[in-house]
């Protein structure tokens, strides 16, 4: 991940503005022994002094640069093994079927991620069963926004979106991890799970077309439902 601040302070040195640099700790300022020898390269040409609150480090010496390196590796060591957990706990939580993430609702479900939103559930099993009649994401989408309905995030629908939607095993009550459905979700399913496997098989296959005329209808924009208008 690109660290803007990070490489502005990198200019700074480079530019002169800075004879020193202060730190928490060593292995806040690199988890990355590759940052940490393009750093000591530098600040060592520039005759930059580094600091750390928690205990001096001397890089002007060959201990302080090796005690800098020891550091850094066991930096690295520590982002590691937080990265092992964390991905651990998200398969096990996964395996069990419960809830994980956060961020924008899914569409079709409350923001707990665990009940059903009920005119959101009739729209998303419409959706499915115009897709797998042989509708297309795009004249679905210009169906949908032209009945004014609105994603989660109160935008027009796009193909791609609804794309993902369909694709996701959620909305079949299924939990889904690293893009494979890996057993029953908590939360109750909207669609069955035949139809998501359908769905799936459908969306990505590559020989589908994305081209293909939309379904016209008797009477479109002339005549509306009585039912949903």
């Amino acid at each position: 991940k690109r660290r803007p601040e990070y490489q502005r302070l990198l200019s700074n040195i480079r530019l002169g503005i800075h004879d020193g640099v202060m730190t928490w700790r060593l292995d806040r300022l690199h988890r990355r022994l590759l940052e940490l020898e393009e750093f000591l390269t530098l600040t060592e040409a520039l005759g930059v002094r580094l600091g750390a609150v928690t205990g001096d480090v001397d890089i002007a010496t060959s201990s302080g640069r090796a005690m800098a390196r020891t550091m850094g590796t066991f930096g690295m060591l520590e982002s590691e093994v937080k990265s092992e957990r964390i991905r651990r706990k998200h398969q096990e939580l996964a395996e069990k079927g419960k809830v994980s993430g956060g961020g924008t609702r899914p569409f079709g479900y409350t923001v707990d991620r665990r009940d059903v939103v009920e005119d959101e559930a009739a729209v998303i099993r419409e959706l499915a069963e115009r897709i797998l009649a042989g509708d297309s994401l795009r004249s679905t989408c210009t169906n949908l926004n032209d009945r004014r309905v609105k994603t989660v995030t109160a935008r027009a629908w796009t193909p791609t979106v609804l794309r993902n939607m369909l694709l996701s095993a959620r909305i079949s009550g299924q939990r889904e991890h690293l893009g494979e459905i890996v057993g029953r979700a908590e939360w109750p399913a909207i669609i069955s799970r035949r139809q998501t496997t359908r769905l799936r098989a459908l969306l990505t296959d590559p020989d589908r077309r994305t081209n293909r005329t939309a379904r016209r209808y008797l009477l479109a924009g002339l005549v509306r439902c009585a039912s949903c208008d």
